[in-house]
């Protein structure tokens, strides 16, 4: 793990070496990955996420964190699992409840390079299905779109 030095004026991150294990793509600086725990389940291996919103998923607690540099296809980079980072891939959740805003939460839902808002709250129907997200961070700004952009977050993924 790297830690960024303390100081008064800028906020703390962490950082760790990880391998990028999605043999079609290259990473860039901000979007969120996963853990591979289908090829490379070694604790290095990360990917792209996986749908998440089945009965047998992993509901956003595989995130891994958002990369921090450019990582090619089978190479090792710098992804940030701590703090604040000026430029994720973010979008709004299919539905667009709720729309992107600071302080709005975000999960890995989708088989996207990006992190989704999520619906914090319990829908007022008489059916309700409600599914326990695992956090990955906040929204610092706003991005009321589906189409992924970058935004402002805090991420946490320790």
């Amino acid at each position: 793990m790297l830690f960024q030095r303390i100081n008064r004026s800028n906020p703390e991150k962490i950082f760790i070496v990880a391998y990028n294990s999605y043999s079609t793509a290259a990473l860039t600086n901000g979007q969120a990955v996963m853990w591979d725990y289908a090829t490379d389940a070694d604790g290095v291996g990360i990917t792209k996420p996986t749908a998440s919103a089945k009965a047998t998923s992993h509901y956003g607690t595989t995130f891994a964190g958002v990369a921090a540099e450019g990582i090619a296809a089978g190479a090792y980079g710098l992804i940030q699992v701590y703090g604040y980072h000026s430029a994720v891939r973010v979008r709004n959740v299919t539905g667009g409840k709720p729309v992107g805003a600071a302080g709005v939460a975000l999960s890995l839902q989708n088989a996207v390079f990006c992190l989704e808002t999520v619906l914090g709250e319990i829908p007022a129907t008489t059916t309700v299905t409600q599914t326990c997200w695992d956090f990955a961070g906040f929204m610092l700004g706003a991005q009321g779109s589906y189409t992924t952009k970058t935004c402002a977050c805090f991420i946490k993924a320790l």
